[in-house]
């Protein structure tokens, strides 16, 4: 679990540092604050071990590039990335895990190090506590022409094509947890339910529960979830007692619910990005929709990073994390948009619920 991030220079945000990360965390501030680019961070750390997005089949540089607008790739819009577009500057994200292990990822605009780590802009430096075969206490791995975890030392000046089996034993699970990392936003196609994800879902059964969370909220009629022949192929469709609907015809909060609920039964020890979950749910859907996502997530033990504009979904989420006995904190950020520094301020259930006995909402503290 990541109990700790640093990220400096990337997008609006100069510098951040969130401490004491919890199982569930919810970011709220205003536009602009930095909530989406801090889940930007961790999913950019992500392409480190895992470079492709297998639910959007894209890579995840191209992908961040183009989530907020962009229509090119990486080498035509990276600028977008850096804080004013300085692209001399580094851009830093550290993760602190509950292992005690810290990874710092660099991105990195043109200086490079020497072949074969040309292939991703993105290096990582392990602290000197983390066992590795080198003395002069810092060491960057990227990955080499073949796609291999490769040491560049920038002391030595040398690049050692495989690395140390210590080494990657002291660090993986943490690069295992980022490898699995998924990012759930508006941009998600439906279709990926189809030719990405249902073969696993039926293959280990978990289509049973994902059809309650349908009854219970969406469809109570439904009696299936299934393939049909649509033209030269076949589409996922709802079945009903006199019918069959497609999944791409159910409502926005239906499909949303099963495309997110799919996922996340596939996943484990890991952690989800989700942007906005409230857009298209109706507070019962959120309430059932959550319900669902928080029993997965201590099941399965998954570290949630959502954000939010929604009151309701923070009060669901805070009532629930205690039905479940899942550790939840509320992150207020507020960014300087003249330096870049976002201020973060931490509230446990507890404050949240003071500030609404007293007629106060927390989304709003920069007023307050």
């Amino acid at each position: 679990m990541i109990r700790f991030i640093v990220v400096e220079n990337l997008r609006g945000i100069k510098k951040c540092v969130i401490d004491d990360l919890r199982n569930v965390n919810i970011f709220i501030g205003r536009n602009g604050a930095g909530k989406s680019t801090i889940l930007e961070a961790i999913y950019i750390a992500s392409a480190f071990t895992n470079k492709h997005d297998v639910l959007r089949n894209v890579y995840k540089f191209d992908y961040v590039v183009q989530r907020r607008g962009g229509r090119g790739n990486w080498n035509s819009f990276r600028d977008t990335l850096w804080f004013l577009k300085d692209v001399d500057k580094k851009i830093i994200i550290e993760l602190k895990f509950s292992t005690g292990n810290t990874l710092r990822f660099t991105l990195i605009n043109d200086v490079m190090p020497p072949p074969p780590l040309h292939v991703w802009p993105i290096l990582l430096e392990v602290p000197r506590k983390v066992i590795y075969p080198y003395e002069e206490g810092v060491a960057y791995i990227g990955h080499d022409s073949g796609d291999q975890l490769a040491v560049w030392n920038p002391a030595r000046g040398v690049i050692e094509s495989s690395l140390d089996k210590r080494f990657y034993e002291s660090i993986e699970s943490e690069l295992e947890y980022l490898k699995n990392v998924v990012f759930l936003d508006e941009k998600l196609p439906i279709h990926i339910i189809e030719s990405v994800v249902w073969r696993k879902v039926l293959d280990k059964r978990l289509d049973k529960p994902i059809l309650e969370l349908i009854r219970e909220e969406y469809e109570p009629e439904a009696e299936g979830i299934g393939f049909k022949p649509s033209g030269e192929g076949f589409t996922l469709a709802l079945m009903l007692p006199d019918t069959s609907i497609e999944v791409d015809s159910l409502g926005d909060g239906a499909k949303i619910a099963l495309l997110y609920a799919a996922i996340l039964s596939l996943l484990k020890e890991t952690g989800v990005l989700i942007e906005d979950l409230e857009n298209h749910q109706h507070p019962g859907g959120l309430v059932t929709l959550m319900r669902f996502v928080l029993r997965l997530a201590k099941e399965r033990k998954l570290q949630l990073f959502i954000t939010t504009h929604s009151i309701e979904l923070i009060n669901i989420v805070k009532k629930l994390t205690e039905d479940v006995g899942l550790g939840m904190r509320v992150y207020y950020l507020e960014r300087d948009r003249s330096t870049g520094i976002v201020d973060v301020r931490a509230m446990e259930s507890t404050d949240i619920e003071i500030l609404q006995k007293l007629g106060l909402d927390p989304r709003l503290l920069h007023i307050l």
